[in-house]
């Protein structure tokens, strides 16, 4: 049995006097496994699984498996993501209803959960800066969003501080703040550990300072979407009020179903109580910046790209099932693509942030000018469908995503091959008369014996 804080305990019976006990109780549960599908990646996983009220791409499993053992998952077929989160997708598709191609902003993104939400959740021509800010959590941000697929982002790792360079440049701004963790006792006993209520109070100075340096990104009558996966007035309703007084931001009133379990408050305040829901605990708040904003936008001189010489190109576009959409340019050796319309963006956002990754990592030109293939490509939604393909069964996609060695089969073709389960690319091998070169990338491939 669970023993809850007694500071923690005293916060929530002044909250939910009426609820408590069944709150506490709520808590003393295991928690439940979700996942969320890829809408590019069509996979028949978990079918049988209940559907997440709020979001048609959501699973609720009866039990965990081992994802790392299935192959769909590595081919980024779904995301494991807790049920409550996916709650943003709703939200975000309201919001953006009336929007072409939004520039959304996710300011404290890793490890990606909410950013592949925001991606399948917006229109396909819109654009997502990841944003995080503590280096050591980017790679796992990108490898995510690489397995993911879309093009239709940007990986950066800045301060919330450096956002001001960006002033009035964002439609969406999600701030998925950092915070004390209440939501997630019920399947991390170590974040109820760390509590206090004097570490509640330091995360909500930390999330007053996050807001206060980047709010300005926002363009006049924007959204903020503020998100925390904690229970507490501190770090949720005052950080909103603080908006709203001190900033002028406006409630943004969100239709959504009075079926769904969630508490709603105004209808811009949303609650996920343990006790209500099979998710774990979230909080998140729509507002909307003051459409007279002023943000003193800074004159941004754009960097310019080295963009790859035309002769390259047919080499390059034969990768891509619409090659024109984009734009090809050089960073760091690697040919990148990126979407057409978003370069002025791009070129806007690489002179004031440092870039991590963005669009595709398509590879390096070999001196004959032939595209040497990256992960990155094997795995986007935007690879070409007529590209040489093997597929695997589940013991030889194991083996191929354990870097093992593989033998080349009779059908097999010769040369640069997606290696495929059930349809779904896993990366690259390059099948030779005697052998397979496997191009999975190391730093991914399957450690445990299975």
């Amino acid at each position: 049995m669970i023993k809850l804080p007694d500071a923690f305990i005293d916060n929530i019976l002044l909250l939910y006097p009426q609820e408590a006990g069944y709150f506490f109780e709520a808590l003393q549960q295991d928690s439940k496994t979700s996942i969320r599908y890829n809408k590019l990646k069509p996979s028949l996983e978990f079918e049988s699984a209940s559907v997440v009220p709020w979001c048609n791409l959501g699973r609720v499993l009866a039990q965990r498996p081992a994802f790392t053992e299935d192959p769909s998952w590595h081919a980024g077929a779904y995301y494991v993501q807790e049920s409550s989160s996916m709650f943003l997708y709703a939200l975000v598709q309201a919001v953006t209803k009336d929007l072409q191609a939004p520039l959304v902003l996710d300011l404290c993104a890793a490890p990606g959960g909410k950013t592949t939400t925001l991606i399948d959740a917006l229109p396909s021509s819109s654009l997502v800066v990841a944003n995080e800010i503590i280096k050591s959590r980017v790679n796992v941000l990108q490898e995510n969003l690489i397995r993911w697929g879309s093009a239709h982002t940007i990986i950066t790792n800045n301060d919330p501080k450096h956002f001001q360079k960006l002033a009035g440049l964002f439609d969406v701004v999600l701030i998925d703040a950092p915070c004390s963790g209440e939501g997630l006792w019920r399947r991390d006993a170590k974040a109820m550990e760390e509590w206090s209520m004097e570490q509640v109070h330091l995360c909500e100075t930390r999330q007053a300072r996050i807001l206060h340096d980047s709010i300005s990104c926002l363009k006049p009558g924007g959204i903020l979407i503020y998100a925390t996966c904690t229970f507490n007035q501190f770090e949720n309703e005052n950080q909103v009020k603080m908006l709203c007084e001190k900033y002028g931001f406006i409630p943004k009133v969100i239709d959504i179903s009075s079926e769904w379990p969630i508490v709603n408050e105004g209808g811009f305040q949303f609650k996920f109580l343990p006790h209500k829901v099979d998710g774990e605990g979230l909080f998140m708040a729509v507002l909307e910046s003051p459409k007279e904003a002023d943000h003193g936008s800074k004159n941004v001189r754009h960097a310019k790209l080295d963009f790859v010489s035309k002769k390259h190109l047919p080499a390059i576009h034969v990768y891509l099932k619409e090659p024109l959409l984009f734009d090809y340019f050089i960073e760091n050796e690697f040919v990148f693509a990126f979407p057409k319309a978003m370069i002025p963006v791009y070129e806007q956002i690489r002179e004031a942030l440092y870039i991590k990754y963005a669009g595709i990592c398509m590879g390096k030109l070999d001196k004959n000018g032939q595209l040497i293939p990256e992960h990155a490509l094997a795995l986007s939604t935007h690879a070409n469908p007529n590209l040489q393909r093997v597929e695997l069964s589940k013991e030889e996609a194991i083996v191929y995503l354990k870097k093992g060695n593989m033998i080349p089969q009779q059908n097999w073709p010769i040369g640069w091959c997606l290696a495929c389960y059930q349809n779904l690319a896993l990366g690259w091998m390059k099948v030779l008369p005697n052998r397979v070169n496997n191009y999975f990338p190391s730093e991914y491939r399957i450690l445990k014996d299975l």
